[in-house]
Protein backbone atom coordinates (compact mmCIF):
# COMPACT_ATOMS: atom_id res chain seq x y z
CA UNK A 1 0.00 0.00 0.00
CA UNK A 2 1.19 3.51 -0.77
CA UNK A 3 2.02 5.73 2.19
CA UNK A 4 0.86 8.71 0.14
CA UNK A 5 -2.75 9.33 1.11
CA UNK A 6 -4.92 12.40 0.63
CA UNK A 7 -6.87 13.63 3.64
CA UNK A 8 -9.53 16.28 4.14
CA UNK A 9 -7.64 18.69 1.88
CA UNK A 10 -4.62 17.35 0.07
CA UNK A 11 -1.61 15.19 0.87
CA UNK A 12 0.38 16.40 3.88
CA UNK A 13 3.55 15.00 5.39
CA UNK A 14 6.60 15.91 7.47
CA UNK A 15 9.39 17.53 5.45
CA UNK A 16 12.37 15.22 5.06
CA UNK A 17 10.45 12.22 6.32
CA UNK A 18 7.65 11.64 3.84
CA UNK A 19 7.51 15.02 2.10
CA UNK A 20 10.60 14.29 0.02
CA UNK A 21 11.61 15.00 -3.60
CA UNK A 22 11.03 11.33 -4.42
CA UNK A 23 7.45 11.37 -3.13
CA UNK A 24 6.69 14.78 -4.63
CA UNK A 25 7.75 13.42 -8.03
CA UNK A 26 5.68 10.25 -7.50
CA UNK A 27 2.54 12.28 -6.80
CA UNK A 28 3.13 14.52 -9.81
CA UNK A 29 3.93 11.66 -12.19
CA UNK A 30 0.75 9.83 -11.13
CA UNK A 31 -1.24 13.00 -11.81
CA UNK A 32 0.49 13.43 -15.18
CA UNK A 33 -0.36 9.82 -16.10
CA UNK A 34 -4.04 10.62 -15.48
CA UNK A 35 -3.99 14.08 -17.06
CA UNK A 36 -5.53 13.05 -20.39
CA UNK A 37 -8.54 11.54 -18.61
CA UNK A 38 -9.31 14.69 -16.62
CA UNK A 39 -12.13 17.10 -17.34
CA UNK A 40 -10.93 19.91 -19.64
CA UNK A 41 -7.70 18.01 -20.38
CA UNK A 42 -5.41 19.70 -22.85
CA UNK A 43 -5.30 22.93 -20.89
CA UNK A 44 -2.47 24.20 -18.72
CA UNK A 45 -1.79 23.24 -15.11
CA UNK A 46 -1.07 26.15 -12.76
CA UNK A 47 1.28 25.79 -9.77
CA UNK A 48 1.44 27.96 -6.67
CA UNK A 49 3.36 27.66 -3.41
CA UNK A 50 3.38 29.13 0.10
CA UNK A 51 6.21 30.24 2.40
CA UNK A 52 6.89 26.88 4.05
CA UNK A 53 10.15 25.04 4.08
CA UNK A 54 10.77 23.45 0.65
CA UNK A 55 7.70 25.01 -0.98
CA UNK A 56 9.50 26.89 -3.81
CA UNK A 57 11.75 23.89 -4.45
CA UNK A 58 8.78 21.50 -4.53
CA UNK A 59 6.88 23.77 -6.93
CA UNK A 60 9.80 23.76 -9.38
CA UNK A 61 10.14 19.99 -9.06
CA UNK A 62 6.42 19.56 -9.84
CA UNK A 63 6.83 21.82 -12.88
CA UNK A 64 9.81 19.80 -14.10
CA UNK A 65 7.77 16.58 -14.00
CA UNK A 66 4.78 18.17 -15.76
CA UNK A 67 6.77 19.65 -18.64
CA UNK A 68 8.66 16.37 -19.01
CA UNK A 69 5.23 14.81 -19.60
CA UNK A 70 4.45 17.44 -22.28
CA UNK A 71 1.94 19.32 -20.11
CA UNK A 72 1.77 23.09 -20.43
CA UNK A 73 2.60 24.54 -17.01
CA UNK A 74 2.11 27.96 -15.41
CA UNK A 75 4.22 28.66 -12.32
CA UNK A 76 3.69 31.51 -9.86
CA UNK A 77 6.60 33.93 -9.73
CA UNK A 78 6.38 34.22 -5.95
CA UNK A 79 4.65 32.91 -2.82
CA UNK A 80 0.88 33.09 -3.19
CA UNK A 81 -2.37 32.20 -1.40
CA UNK A 82 -4.01 28.89 -2.28
CA UNK A 83 -7.11 30.70 -3.64
CA UNK A 84 -4.83 32.32 -6.21
CA UNK A 85 -4.45 28.92 -7.84
CA UNK A 86 -8.21 28.28 -7.70
CA UNK A 87 -8.91 31.68 -9.24
CA UNK A 88 -6.33 31.18 -12.01
CA UNK A 89 -7.74 27.75 -12.88
CA UNK A 90 -11.30 29.06 -13.07
CA UNK A 91 -10.42 32.25 -14.95
CA UNK A 92 -8.01 30.83 -17.51
CA UNK A 93 -9.62 27.53 -18.44
CA UNK A 94 -6.92 25.37 -16.90
CA UNK A 95 -7.14 21.62 -16.59
CA UNK A 96 -6.05 21.70 -12.96
CA UNK A 97 -4.16 23.54 -10.26
CA UNK A 98 -1.49 22.33 -7.84
CA UNK A 99 -0.67 24.20 -4.64
CA UNK A 100 2.33 23.37 -2.47
CA UNK A 101 1.20 23.94 1.12
CA UNK A 102 0.29 22.23 4.36
CA UNK A 103 -2.16 25.02 5.16
CA UNK A 104 -2.39 25.46 8.96
CA UNK A 105 -0.33 22.39 9.94
CA UNK A 106 2.75 22.78 12.17
CA UNK A 107 5.94 24.17 10.54
CA UNK A 108 7.56 20.76 10.05
CA UNK A 109 4.85 19.79 7.56
CA UNK A 110 4.30 20.50 3.89
CA UNK A 111 1.98 19.09 1.26
CA UNK A 112 0.17 19.29 -2.05
CA UNK A 113 -3.41 20.35 -2.82
CA UNK A 114 -5.05 19.72 -6.19
CA UNK A 115 -7.69 21.98 -7.74
CA UNK A 116 -10.13 20.62 -10.29
CA UNK A 117 -10.88 22.34 -13.61
CA UNK A 118 -13.69 24.46 -12.15
CA UNK A 119 -11.31 25.85 -9.50
CA UNK A 120 -12.58 23.95 -6.47
CA UNK A 121 -10.83 21.65 -4.02
CA UNK A 122 -10.22 18.15 -5.34
CA UNK A 123 -12.84 15.65 -4.26
CA UNK A 124 -12.14 12.15 -2.98
CA UNK A 125 -13.15 10.80 -6.38
CA UNK A 126 -10.51 13.02 -7.99
CA UNK A 127 -7.55 12.06 -5.77
CA UNK A 128 -8.21 8.34 -5.28
CA UNK A 129 -7.04 7.48 -8.81
CA UNK A 130 -3.84 9.43 -8.10
CA UNK A 131 -3.24 7.32 -4.99
CA UNK A 132 -3.90 4.14 -6.99
CA UNK A 133 -1.62 5.23 -9.83
CA UNK A 134 1.24 5.84 -7.36
CA UNK A 135 0.89 2.24 -6.16
CA UNK A 136 0.72 0.95 -9.74
CA UNK A 137 3.83 2.88 -10.77
CA UNK A 138 5.71 1.59 -7.72
CA UNK A 139 4.79 -2.01 -8.53
CA UNK A 140 5.91 -1.56 -12.13
CA UNK A 141 9.12 0.18 -11.11
CA UNK A 142 8.12 3.18 -13.24
CA UNK A 143 10.16 6.27 -12.38
CA UNK A 144 8.94 9.87 -12.75
CA UNK A 145 10.13 11.89 -15.71
CA UNK A 146 11.85 15.26 -15.22
CA UNK A 147 12.98 17.99 -17.58
CA UNK A 148 15.04 21.15 -17.44
CA UNK A 149 12.86 24.22 -16.78
CA UNK A 150 15.15 26.98 -18.03
CA UNK A 151 14.11 27.97 -21.52
CA UNK A 152 11.41 25.28 -21.71
CA UNK A 153 8.63 26.43 -24.04
CA UNK A 154 5.99 24.54 -22.03
CA UNK A 155 6.66 26.65 -18.92
CA UNK A 156 5.05 30.04 -18.37
CA UNK A 157 4.76 32.19 -15.24
CA UNK A 158 2.21 34.49 -13.63
CA UNK A 159 2.41 37.24 -11.01
CA UNK A 160 -0.36 36.79 -8.41
CA UNK A 161 -0.13 40.41 -7.27
CA UNK A 162 -0.84 41.74 -10.76
CA UNK A 163 -3.61 39.27 -11.57
CA UNK A 164 -5.45 37.58 -8.71
CA UNK A 165 -5.30 40.61 -6.41
CA UNK A 166 -7.45 42.76 -8.68
CA UNK A 167 -10.16 40.12 -8.96
CA UNK A 168 -11.60 41.36 -5.63
CA UNK A 169 -12.57 44.75 -7.04
CA UNK A 170 -15.40 43.19 -9.05
CA UNK A 171 -17.21 42.26 -5.83
CA UNK A 172 -15.94 44.57 -3.09
CA UNK A 173 -16.05 48.38 -2.88
CA UNK A 174 -12.44 49.18 -2.02
CA UNK A 175 -13.06 52.94 -2.12
CA UNK A 176 -15.80 52.66 0.51
CA UNK A 177 -13.34 50.90 2.82
CA UNK A 178 -10.59 53.46 2.19
CA UNK A 179 -12.91 56.42 2.93
CA UNK A 180 -13.77 55.19 6.44
CA UNK A 181 -10.50 56.12 8.06
CA UNK A 182 -10.11 52.58 9.38
CA UNK A 183 -6.85 51.65 11.07
CA UNK A 184 -6.41 47.95 10.42
CA UNK A 185 -3.81 45.51 11.68
CA UNK A 186 -3.36 42.51 9.42
CA UNK A 187 -1.54 39.35 10.52
CA UNK A 188 -0.80 36.76 7.80
CA UNK A 189 0.86 34.58 10.48
CA UNK A 190 4.07 34.53 8.42
CA UNK A 191 2.07 33.03 5.56
CA UNK A 192 1.45 33.81 1.91
CA UNK A 193 -1.40 36.28 2.51
CA UNK A 194 1.25 38.91 3.19
CA UNK A 195 1.08 42.10 1.12
CA UNK A 196 -2.40 41.90 -0.40
CA UNK A 197 -4.37 44.13 1.99
CA UNK A 198 -1.57 46.71 2.05
CA UNK A 199 -1.42 46.92 -1.73
CA UNK A 200 -5.20 47.11 -2.03
CA UNK A 201 -5.97 49.53 0.82
CA UNK A 202 -2.75 51.45 1.38
CA UNK A 203 -1.57 53.14 4.55
CA UNK A 204 -4.65 52.27 6.62
CA UNK A 205 -3.21 48.75 6.97
CA UNK A 206 -0.38 47.82 9.32
CA UNK A 207 0.98 44.31 8.77
CA UNK A 208 2.80 42.14 11.29
CA UNK A 209 4.54 38.77 10.86
CA UNK A 210 5.24 39.40 7.18
CA UNK A 211 8.71 37.92 6.78
CA UNK A 212 9.36 34.37 5.68
CA UNK A 213 9.93 32.41 8.87
CA UNK A 214 10.21 28.65 8.41
CA UNK A 215 9.17 28.08 12.05
CA UNK A 216 6.26 30.55 11.81
CA UNK A 217 7.71 32.42 14.78
CA UNK A 218 6.80 29.53 17.06
CA UNK A 219 3.13 29.74 16.10
CA UNK A 220 0.87 27.36 14.26
CA UNK A 221 -0.35 29.32 11.23
CA UNK A 222 -4.03 28.84 12.09
CA UNK A 223 -6.05 32.05 12.71
CA UNK A 224 -7.44 31.06 16.11
CA UNK A 225 -6.23 31.55 19.72
CA UNK A 226 -3.54 31.31 20.99
CA UNK A 227 -1.95 32.12 17.62
CA UNK A 228 -3.82 35.44 17.70
CA UNK A 229 -2.23 36.62 20.96
CA UNK A 230 0.26 39.07 19.42
CA UNK A 231 -2.41 40.59 17.21
CA UNK A 232 -4.76 40.95 20.20
CA UNK A 233 -2.01 42.67 22.21
CA UNK A 234 -1.33 45.11 19.37
CA UNK A 235 -5.01 45.99 19.00
CA UNK A 236 -5.29 46.64 22.74
CA UNK A 237 -2.14 48.78 22.72
CA UNK A 238 -3.37 51.27 20.11
CA UNK A 239 -6.35 52.96 18.51
CA UNK A 240 -7.22 50.37 15.87
CA UNK A 241 -10.49 49.56 14.13
CA UNK A 242 -9.92 45.81 14.03
CA UNK A 243 -7.41 43.06 13.42
CA UNK A 244 -7.62 40.57 10.56
CA UNK A 245 -5.78 37.31 9.93
CA UNK A 246 -5.22 34.63 7.34
CA UNK A 247 -3.68 31.18 7.81
CA UNK A 248 -0.47 29.82 6.31
CA UNK A 249 -1.78 29.61 2.74
CA UNK A 250 -4.38 32.40 3.17
CA UNK A 251 -7.48 30.37 2.39
CA UNK A 252 -8.82 30.83 5.94
CA UNK A 253 -9.84 34.07 7.64
CA UNK A 254 -9.85 35.29 11.22
CA UNK A 255 -10.72 38.52 13.02
CA UNK A 256 -10.26 40.48 16.25
CA UNK A 257 -12.58 43.37 17.13
CA UNK A 258 -11.63 46.92 18.13
CA UNK A 259 -11.40 45.93 21.80
CA UNK A 260 -9.09 42.98 21.19
CA UNK A 261 -11.79 40.31 21.42
CA UNK A 262 -11.35 37.33 19.14
CA UNK A 263 -14.28 36.93 16.75
CA UNK A 264 -14.99 33.23 16.32
CA UNK A 265 -14.98 31.67 12.88
CA UNK A 266 -18.67 30.87 13.39
CA UNK A 267 -19.37 34.55 13.93
CA UNK A 268 -17.31 35.55 10.89
CA UNK A 269 -19.25 33.13 8.66
CA UNK A 270 -22.55 34.42 10.02
CA UNK A 271 -21.52 38.06 9.53
CA UNK A 272 -20.50 37.40 5.93
CA UNK A 273 -23.91 35.88 5.20
CA UNK A 274 -25.74 38.82 6.79
CA UNK A 275 -23.68 41.30 4.75
CA UNK A 276 -24.09 39.73 1.34
CA UNK A 277 -27.81 39.02 1.80
CA UNK A 278 -28.88 42.25 3.50
CA UNK A 279 -26.48 44.75 1.88
CA UNK A 280 -25.64 43.20 -1.49
CA UNK A 281 -28.91 41.39 -2.19
CA UNK A 282 -27.16 38.12 -2.99
CA UNK A 283 -29.28 34.98 -2.66
CA UNK A 284 -28.79 31.25 -2.97
CA UNK A 285 -28.10 28.03 -1.11
CA UNK A 286 -25.90 28.08 1.98
CA UNK A 287 -23.52 25.14 2.44
CA UNK A 288 -21.92 24.45 5.80
CA UNK A 289 -19.93 21.61 7.32
CA UNK A 290 -21.28 19.52 10.20
CA UNK A 291 -18.93 21.27 12.67
CA UNK A 292 -20.39 24.72 12.03
CA UNK A 293 -22.65 26.85 14.22
CA UNK A 294 -26.43 26.60 14.42
CA UNK A 295 -26.52 30.35 13.77
CA UNK A 296 -26.17 29.48 10.08
CA UNK A 297 -29.36 27.42 10.29
CA UNK A 298 -31.17 30.35 11.90
CA UNK A 299 -29.92 32.77 9.24
CA UNK A 300 -31.02 30.41 6.46
CA UNK A 301 -34.48 30.18 8.04
CA UNK A 302 -34.78 33.97 8.43
CA UNK A 303 -33.77 34.68 4.83
CA UNK A 304 -35.70 31.67 3.49
CA UNK A 305 -32.56 30.23 1.88
CA UNK A 306 -31.89 26.51 1.35
CA UNK A 307 -29.22 24.96 3.57
CA UNK A 308 -27.03 21.92 2.89
CA UNK A 309 -24.80 20.24 5.50
CA UNK A 310 -21.66 18.32 4.48
CA UNK A 311 -18.81 16.46 6.18
CA UNK A 312 -15.86 18.62 7.23
CA UNK A 313 -13.58 19.76 4.43
CA UNK A 314 -13.77 21.71 1.21
CA UNK A 315 -13.28 18.47 -0.71
CA UNK A 316 -16.98 18.07 0.11
CA UNK A 317 -18.03 21.73 0.06
CA UNK A 318 -16.35 22.71 -3.23
CA UNK A 319 -18.09 19.99 -5.30
CA UNK A 320 -21.40 21.04 -3.74
CA UNK A 321 -20.63 24.62 -4.81
CA UNK A 322 -20.44 23.52 -8.46
CA UNK A 323 -24.21 23.33 -8.55
CA UNK A 324 -26.03 26.45 -9.78
CA UNK A 325 -27.61 28.78 -7.25
CA UNK A 326 -25.12 28.43 -4.39
CA UNK A 327 -24.54 31.61 -2.38
CA UNK A 328 -21.71 30.54 -0.08
CA UNK A 329 -19.94 27.58 1.43
CA UNK A 330 -18.11 27.65 4.73
CA UNK A 331 -16.96 25.80 7.80
CA UNK A 332 -15.75 26.06 11.37
CA UNK A 333 -12.09 26.11 10.35
CA UNK A 334 -12.41 29.67 9.02
CA UNK A 335 -12.77 28.81 5.34
CA UNK A 336 -15.51 30.66 3.44
CA UNK A 337 -16.06 30.70 -0.31
CA UNK A 338 -18.42 32.56 -2.64
CA UNK A 339 -18.69 30.71 -5.96
CA UNK A 340 -19.39 33.90 -7.91
CA UNK A 341 -15.74 34.69 -7.03
CA UNK A 342 -14.29 31.17 -6.74
CA UNK A 343 -15.81 27.87 -5.53
CA UNK A 344 -13.16 27.64 -2.84
CA UNK A 345 -12.09 29.30 0.40
CA UNK A 346 -10.44 32.71 0.23
CA UNK A 347 -9.15 34.31 3.43
CA UNK A 348 -8.17 37.67 1.93
CA UNK A 349 -11.52 37.97 0.15
CA UNK A 350 -13.39 37.15 3.38
CA UNK A 351 -11.42 39.71 5.39
CA UNK A 352 -12.19 42.39 2.80
CA UNK A 353 -15.88 41.46 2.96
CA UNK A 354 -15.85 42.07 6.73
CA UNK A 355 -14.31 45.50 6.21
CA UNK A 356 -16.91 46.33 3.57
CA UNK A 357 -19.67 45.30 6.00
CA UNK A 358 -18.25 47.63 8.67
CA UNK A 359 -17.98 50.46 6.14
CA UNK A 360 -21.50 49.96 4.79
CA UNK A 361 -23.23 49.78 8.18
CA UNK A 362 -20.93 52.36 9.79
CA UNK A 363 -20.48 50.03 12.76
CA UNK A 364 -17.46 48.59 14.50
CA UNK A 365 -16.77 44.89 14.24
CA UNK A 366 -17.67 44.52 17.91
CA UNK A 367 -21.03 46.16 17.31
CA UNK A 368 -21.76 43.87 14.37
CA UNK A 369 -20.95 40.80 16.48
CA UNK A 370 -23.12 42.06 19.36
CA UNK A 371 -26.04 42.57 16.99
CA UNK A 372 -25.50 39.10 15.50
CA UNK A 373 -25.53 37.46 18.93
CA UNK A 374 -28.62 39.44 19.98
CA UNK A 375 -30.62 38.36 16.92
CA UNK A 376 -29.25 34.88 16.17
CA UNK A 377 -27.58 33.77 19.41
CA UNK A 378 -26.59 33.52 22.07
CA UNK A 379 -23.93 31.02 21.10
CA UNK A 380 -20.61 30.14 22.66
CA UNK A 381 -18.21 27.60 21.22
CA UNK A 382 -14.98 25.76 21.92
CA UNK A 383 -13.04 22.94 20.31
CA UNK A 384 -10.44 20.77 22.03
CA UNK A 385 -7.74 19.11 19.93
CA UNK A 386 -6.22 15.97 21.43
CA UNK A 387 -2.77 15.20 19.97
CA UNK A 388 -2.50 11.44 20.41
CA UNK A 389 -0.41 8.53 19.19
CA UNK A 390 -1.91 6.28 16.54
CA UNK A 391 -2.78 3.50 18.99
CA UNK A 392 -4.72 5.87 21.24
CA UNK A 393 -6.48 7.41 18.24
CA UNK A 394 -7.54 3.93 17.14
CA UNK A 395 -8.81 3.18 20.65
CA UNK A 396 -10.82 6.42 20.81
CA UNK A 397 -12.25 5.75 17.34
CA UNK A 398 -13.54 2.39 18.56
CA UNK A 399 -15.17 3.99 21.60
CA UNK A 400 -16.75 6.62 19.34
CA UNK A 401 -18.47 3.88 17.34
CA UNK A 402 -20.47 2.80 20.40
CA UNK A 403 -21.54 6.32 21.41
CA UNK A 404 -25.29 6.55 21.82
CA UNK A 405 -26.08 9.60 23.94
CA UNK A 406 -29.72 10.30 24.72
CA UNK A 407 -29.44 13.31 27.01
CA UNK A 408 -26.96 15.62 28.71
CA UNK A 409 -27.80 17.78 31.72
CA UNK A 410 -31.52 17.34 31.24
CA UNK A 411 -31.36 18.23 27.53
CA UNK A 412 -32.52 15.49 25.18
CA UNK A 413 -30.73 14.49 21.99
CA UNK A 414 -32.99 15.36 19.08
CA UNK A 415 -30.63 14.22 16.31
CA UNK A 416 -27.55 11.99 16.08
CA UNK A 417 -25.68 12.55 12.78
CA UNK A 418 -22.79 10.26 11.72
CA UNK A 419 -21.78 11.72 8.34
CA UNK A 420 -18.41 12.78 9.84
CA UNK A 421 -17.79 11.49 13.35
CA UNK A 422 -20.67 11.72 15.83
CA UNK A 423 -22.72 14.92 16.03
CA UNK A 424 -25.33 15.15 18.79
CA UNK A 425 -27.89 17.97 18.54
CA UNK A 426 -29.77 18.70 21.76
CA UNK A 427 -33.23 20.12 22.43
CA UNK A 428 -31.88 23.61 23.22
CA UNK A 429 -29.97 23.77 19.88
CA UNK A 430 -26.65 23.07 21.63
CA UNK A 431 -24.47 20.37 20.09
CA UNK A 432 -21.50 18.10 20.73
CA UNK A 433 -19.30 16.63 18.00
CA UNK A 434 -16.58 13.96 18.05
CA UNK A 435 -14.39 13.48 14.99
CA UNK A 436 -10.88 12.53 13.92
CA UNK A 437 -8.98 15.19 11.97
CA UNK A 438 -8.47 14.50 8.28
CA UNK A 439 -5.24 16.54 8.13
CA UNK A 440 -3.38 15.81 11.40
CA UNK A 441 -3.09 12.98 13.99
CA UNK A 442 -5.81 14.45 16.21
CA UNK A 443 -9.08 13.62 17.86
CA UNK A 444 -11.32 16.68 18.15
CA UNK A 445 -14.28 17.35 20.41
CA UNK A 446 -16.45 20.37 19.61
CA UNK A 447 -19.28 21.98 21.57
CA UNK A 448 -21.66 24.89 21.06
CA UNK A 449 -24.20 26.12 23.61
CA UNK A 450 -25.84 29.33 24.83
CA UNK A 451 -23.18 29.86 27.53
CA UNK A 452 -19.48 29.11 28.05
CA UNK A 453 -20.34 27.33 31.29
CA UNK A 454 -22.55 24.91 29.39
CA UNK A 455 -19.90 24.49 26.67
CA UNK A 456 -17.30 23.50 29.27
CA UNK A 457 -19.72 21.07 30.93
CA UNK A 458 -20.43 19.45 27.57
CA UNK A 459 -16.75 19.13 26.69
CA UNK A 460 -15.93 17.62 30.07
CA UNK A 461 -18.77 15.14 29.69
CA UNK A 462 -17.73 14.45 26.10
CA UNK A 463 -14.14 13.53 26.82
CA UNK A 464 -15.13 11.12 29.61
CA UNK A 465 -17.34 9.21 27.18
CA UNK A 466 -14.32 8.21 25.10
CA UNK A 467 -11.77 7.85 27.90
CA UNK A 468 -9.82 11.08 27.39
Amino acid sequence: MSQIKFGTDGWRAVVGKDFTPENIMKVTQAFADLYSSLENSGGPVVIGYDKRNQSPEAAELIASVLVANKIETVLSTTFCPTPTVSWYVKTNGCTAGIMVTASHNPPSWNGIKFKESYGGAASGEYVRPIEDKIVENDIQGRKPKTAELKGNSLLKTFDPFNEYMHSFEKFIDMNAIKKTGFKIVFDPLYGSGEGYLTRLLGDCVTEIHTERNLEFGGLNPEPIPPNTNELVAKIKSGDYSCGLLTDGDADRAGAVDENGNFVTTHEVFSLLIRHVVENKGWKGKIIKSISTTQMIDRLAKKYDLPLEVTPVGFKYISPAMKEPGVLVGGEESGGFGFPRHIPERDGVFSDLMLLEYMAHDKKTLGELVADLQKNFGPTKYRRIDYHLDQATIASVREKMKSLDLTKLGGRKVVKHETMDGHHFLFSDDSWLLYRASGTEPLIRIYAEAPSLTQVEEMLEFGKKQVGL
